[in-house]
């Protein structure tokens, strides 16, 4: 055997890479070894795909139809052979630069601006923005849309007039939908590595650019001797892409500085000086933030469609099996069990039919296709079922390591058939096959799995993630971070997993909302129906008491679960050593022994929800009416301070205001007013009844009804009386109209009737033909439109996402509608009144300089102001059930808050005598009437008396009360 041989990129071969990932997008390894001079069944890739500039990708996409739209043969231009009707960069096996050359002469030919086609990435300032390629790229990815029908006219005047591109050019173009998602470095950091990425590795470049990446660039000396920032700096408006990062990452900055406060406090209190700094702060990373809107809407809807499948299948195991209450084992098994039914009902590995009868026996597993102790993953992908003694067999190796020795190469060969066939079946519908997770993880040798998961998980952390743990670093010297499923597994093994059932049990057992289980060993229970713990805010802290108490060696146990049985490993000895001091067996409800964490401290459980059961919630107020924004005048460099109302005064964003023509036939009689004679459409009718009427007096009774009728008393239009108006005229007028954008969705687009609105003839025909298509089902027809478009030009790539429509008439005020804010005053009769302000009043107030809440309104009549009342403010009502009195209690007292937290409610929503609230730690908005006064509440004037209205900072304690 030869050792085997390692080749490392040089600088050409570097070059040559950049230049083809730079234009084409990705390149295979297979791609990659070829354009080296490689043979590729000789030598591997240490990735199977390099990724590539996907920005450039799209726009060259967009160049070759540019192309293909004016005539050009691409594949003749370029002296390549292929069968496909459709030219991808992938597909072109020439240089990326002699695609660019041959898009570079065409572009030459047809007038556009060739110089978008070199971008200098080590240009500096202004000289960088002001390159037509990133001008190019800039004006596409900012663009919003115009007043005009396509939205884009604007944009395709100025693609025009910058770079010489047609409007059909500027079509192709504005069809362009870039990747919205965070970056983790800014556009300073990039450009200021770039130069020396060339030549060396990212982490030796960002030294070699004096840019402090990550705090493992520092050395141990450095990190000990950094000076610490007393206080976290909020972040600047607009200082980051997205308004909600800032959100987020602000409310970290307020409550961390709340806690430096409060122990800065305590130091000065006892004599020090106000010195605080954390030791160490943990943080979980949570991809799912990284999600966008489209994305979140995507999970939510699954998530929906989850719990539909969930109760369904409960049903048919509780029919069909006998298994009155199925725990989520068995519901696990049985969807595992209906993912083999495209395989016959037969396992993957020994390819033997599983019988209906022995599915919920110890005849069956549920195995794990890569062992939980080779990596942490007790995800549904990586589960299948299997027969006892062939899991048994197969142990600690993998699905696919297991095939290889467990049978000869014809059982191998037909188990990875198996395989890509529901893989296959699976990408046509998910509920025919595997998914693509499954799929590889059944296909993963061992040597391909890499020694932990952790790692990989901080790779991929979003940008809000790393934000946060830098900014913190600036605060303490240590940040340790955690991730979601080292959390799980504590929470779970500590005991807190039905801590939040138990702190509402009694709640919902007064309210009927529980039953009685009976588990598989006889044991009977009693648990709350259709209740998680998601519906209490306190999940929250729970978690974050688990991240807490989570210690480097409980992470790098979980990370390295596979050298507890390798001695071989590095860490064979360390893991054990953790293992036998932090863990310990246990039999779980089945009855098999399991490996869990002990707990942290003496009676963890006990201690833990004491504390949450003290923790009261900070809802932010919505208080702002205007924003101050700072107006620089071009002219003579004065800035003007205006103010911005914080919310629309519209019901609509009016896109469009429009005319159209209305006609309708009328009678000449009392109507036949001034205006509407200014509508009749021939002259000489007009001009006749307009002589009459001011021979009247401008009285349209006198000129047209009882004597002078035209019945009675024509008209005549010419002076021989021959010709007579006739008794009903013609009218035509133009009315006044709205136009909006619309994205097309199944809600938007229920039926034709809502389709007739789209102001655009053709799109309107293309929009009701799609609906014809699929029966008339708007969500079958208007859904997934990235994977099945609407074409409005298929041969252009052109495809119909959002219309402008008509009849939006009602774009009025929103004061008619949106309160801002409800004040309550003592009559002098002692009866509770109201005055609910308006949003529309409350920016005019401010606008005028006038104090939005007036408290002195009817003063003059003996009425005394009480408070104000806002969205997400928080009261505390008595309760006459419990005895509760807020008048008899010190709500300041941080010893009360378990008797106060469960009369704590915010402000739902306001409107004349009626306010909703909802519960302080309740999360959803549902008006379950057997939770009415417990999770939710609905009051008139009367149910207000003896509130109190009290305002918590952000660490949830109470710091004002009544009306400051």
């Amino acid at each position: 055997m030869h050792e085997p041989e390692e080749y490392i990129f040089d600088l050409d071969a570097r070059v040559s890479l950049f230049e083809e990932l730079n234009i084409k997008g990705n390149l295979t390894a297979k791609k990659a070894l070829e354009l080296l001079g490689h043979d590729a069944n000789q030598w591997e890739v240490n990735f199977v795909k390099l990724e590539g500039n996907h920005t450039n990708q799209l726009l060259y996409k967009a160049y070759l139809d540019i192309l293909e739209y004016e005539g050009y043969d691409i594949k003749e231009l370029l002296h390549v052979k292929s069968n496909k009707d459709e030219v991808d960069l992938d597909d072109l096996n020439v240089p990326a630069l002699q695609i660019k050359n041959m898009i570079k002469d065409v572009f030459g030919a047809l007038k556009i601006d060739t110089s978008i086609l070199d971008f200098n990435a080590e240009l500096d300032g202004v000289d960088f923005e002001q390159q037509p390629a990133y001008q190019l790229w800039h004006l596409l990815y900012s663009y919003e849309g115009d007043d005009s029908n396509s939205g884009n006219e604007r944009l395709y005047r100025l693609l025009n007039k910058k770079f010489g591109f047609t409007t059909e050019h500027a079509k192709i173009l504005a069809g362009i939908s870039f990747q919205n998602d965070y970056g983790s470095l800014s556009t300073k950091a990039i450009r200021r590595i770039y130069p020396y990425l060339k030549e060396n590795k990212y982490s030796d470049a960002c030294v070699l650019a004096e840019y402090r990446h990550s705090k493992n660039s520092l050395t141990k000396e450095e990190l000990e001797s950094r000076e610490l920032k007393d206080r976290l700096e909020p972040i600047k408006k607009n200082s980051l892409r997205q308004p909600v990062v800032e959100k987020i990452l602000n409310q970290m900055v307020n409550v961390v500085n709340a806690l430096i406060d409060k122990e800065n406090d305590q130091l000065e209190a006892s004599g020090h000086q106000r010195n605080f700094h954390f030791d160490e702060i943990r943080i979980e990373l949570a991809r799912e933030l990284k999600k966008n809107a489209a994305e979140r809407a995507e999970m939510t809807s699954n998530i929906n469609a989850a719990k539909l499948n969930h109760d369904k299948i409960v049903k048919i195991l509780q029919k069909e099996f006998g298994i009155l209450n199925p725990s989520r084992n068995d519901i696990i098994r049985y969807k595992l069990y209906e993912e083999l039914k495209n395989n016959s009902y037969k396992d993957l590995y020994s390819n033997r039919y599983i019988a209906k009868e022995d599915l919920f026996t110890n005849k069956i597993d549920i195995e794990h296709i890569i062992p939980k102790s080779r990596m942490f993953d007790d995800s549904f992908s990586n589960k299948t079922l299997a027969f006892r003694d062939v899991n048994l067999r197969k142990g600690e190796k993998t699905a696919f390591d297991f095939m290889q020795i467990d049978t000869d190469d014809e059982g191998f060969e037909l188990y990875l058939s198996r395989v890509e066939n529901l893989y296959k079946l699976g990408m046509r519908s998910p509920e025919e096959g595997i998914s693509k997770a499954k799929y590889k993880k059944l296909l993963k040798k061992e040597s391909e799995l890499d020694d932990g998961f952790i790692e990989r998980d901080l790779r991929e952390t979003q940008y809000i993630a790393k934000k946060a743990r830098q900014m913190l670093f600036e605060v303490t010297r240590s940040v340790i971070s955690t991730t979601g499923s080292i959390t799980d597994r504590l929470r779970e093994d500590w005991g807190l997993i039905n801590v939040m059932k138990e702190l509402n049990f009694q709640k919902y057992k007064a309210l009927g909302l529980t039953e009685t289980l009976e588990r598989r060993s006889g044991q009977k229970i009693e648990v709350i129906t259709d209740w998680t713990k998601r519906n209490d805010h306190r999940h929250h802290a729970m978690d974050a008491l688990t991240i807490a108490f989570t210690r480097h060696s409980h992470i790098q146990y979980l990370n390295y679960l596979n050298a507890r049985k390798d001695e071989h490993h590095k860490l064979h000895s360390v893991i054990l050593a953790i293992e036998n001091k932090e863990t310990l067996s246990r039999p779980d409800a089945d009855g098999s022994k399991k490996r869990v964490f002990k707990e942290p401290i003496t009676n963890f459980r006990k201690i833990a929800k004491e504390h949450l059961e003290d923790i009261i919630i900070s809802h932010k107020a919505k208080n702002k009416v205007v924003t101050k924004n700072k107006n620089k005048i071009a002219k003579n460099n004065h800035v003007q301070t205006t103010l911005t109302p914080r919310g629309q005064l519209h019901k609509e964003t009016v896109y469009g205001q429009y005319r159209y023509s209305v006609k309708k036939e009328e009678s000449v009689g009392a109507k036949m007013t001034y205006d509407t004679i200014m509508k009749v459409t021939k002259p000489a009718y007009r001009n006749a009844l307009l002589e009459r009427l001011k021979e009247s007096g401008g009285d349209p009774k006198r000129a047209f009804t009882g004597k002078n009728a035209i019945s009675r008393n024509p008209i005549f239009l010419n002076e021989a009386k021959t010709e007579c108006l006739p008794e009903k005229v013609q009218l035509v007028w133009l009315e006044k109209d709205y136009s909006i954008r619309k994205d097309v969705n199944p809600d938007n687009f229920k039926d034709e009737k809502l389709i007739d609105k789209i102001l655009d003839e053709g799109i309107k025909r293309i929009m009701k033909e799609r609906l014809r298509q699929y029966g008339g089902d708007p969500k079958k027809a208007f859904t997934d439109l990235a994977n099945n478009p609407i074409w409005l030009n298929k041969e252009k790539g052109i495809s119909i996402k959002r219309v402008t429509i008509s009849g939006v008439s009602n774009a009025e005020p929103l004061h008619y509608k949106k309160d801002h804010h409800g004040q309550f005053l003592v009559d002098e009769n002692g009866n509770i009144q109201e005055n609910v302000v308006s949003f529309y009043e409350a920016v005019s107030r401010k606008n005028q300089g006038l104090p939005i809440i007036d408290r002195s309104y009817n003063q003059h009549l003996g009425w005394q102001f009480l408070f104000t009342m806002k969205q997400n403010e928080l009261f505390v009502f008595p309760n006459a059930q419990t005895g509760f009195d807020p008048l008899n209690i010190d709500l300041f007292d941080a010893e009360n808050k378990k008797i106060i937290s469960p009369n704590i409610f915010r402000v739902q929503k306001i409107a004349q005598k009626d306010y909703f609230f909802r519960h302080h730690l309740e999360t959803n908005v549902e008006n379950n009437p057997a939770t009415k006064n417990f999770t939710w509440k609905r009051e008139g004037t009367l149910g207000l008396k003896g509130i109190i209205k009290v305002r918590v900072n952000h660490l949830g304690d109470i710091v004002s009360v009544g009306e400051n």
